[in-house]
């Protein structure tokens, strides 16, 4: 039987940083603005039956959106090389070359995401362990001269993953 929490604080949409391999993507932690979290869907079964609409019986597999995160650009573009050298090293895989490699060791193509959860006192809380990333999607980078404000640009890049765990 669940029981009721005691934790009555609610959850800030401040509060979260991301960990992505600090030794390939550096940057990336700094630069995290936003995160969305994939959703999740069981696809129902659809079972035919005689004079009755079809009968949904509960799939057999979880099927999850991607992990989204949004990134701040700044005025060197570093995020943003990181990212696409990620999707340049994807397509190359196996195509080890000096810019692909520390040493004679290939920089690997997946790596974990960690979402870290923080309390209202900015404290670790709860981990999302999202494994065996890659990204499959880098974001536009829209440049507007008639902008009045200085909004500062950002792009989205889309990771698909094997699994993720909650810590």
């Amino acid at each position: 039987m669940a029981t009721l929490t005691a934790n009555k604080n609610y959850l800030q949409p401040t509060g979260f940083r991301i960990l992505i391999n600090r030794q390939n993507y550096p940057n990336a932690e700094y630069f995290a603005q936003t995160v969305s979290h994939p959703g999740a869907n069981v696809p129902a079964v659809e079972v035919p039956s005689l004079r009755v609409r079809s009968v949904p019986i509960a799939g057999d597999k979880i099927n999850y959106s991607d992990l989204q995160i949004d990134f701040l650009l700044d005025e060197d573009l570093v995020v943003y090389r990181e990212m696409h050298t990620w999707l340049e090293r994807i397509v190359n895989d196996g195509q080890v070359n000096s810019s692909q490699s520390v040493g004679n060791v290939p920089i690997p193509t997946f790596a974990d995401i960690t979402l870290m959860v923080l309390t209202s006192h900015n404290n670790d809380n709860v981990k999302f362990r999202y494994k065996d990333c890659v990204p499959t999607d880098i974001g536009s980078i829209q440049m507007s001269a008639t902008s009045s404000d200085v909004n500062y640009i950002t792009f989205t890049t889309s990771f698909r993953f094997s699994t993720f765990e909650i810590v």
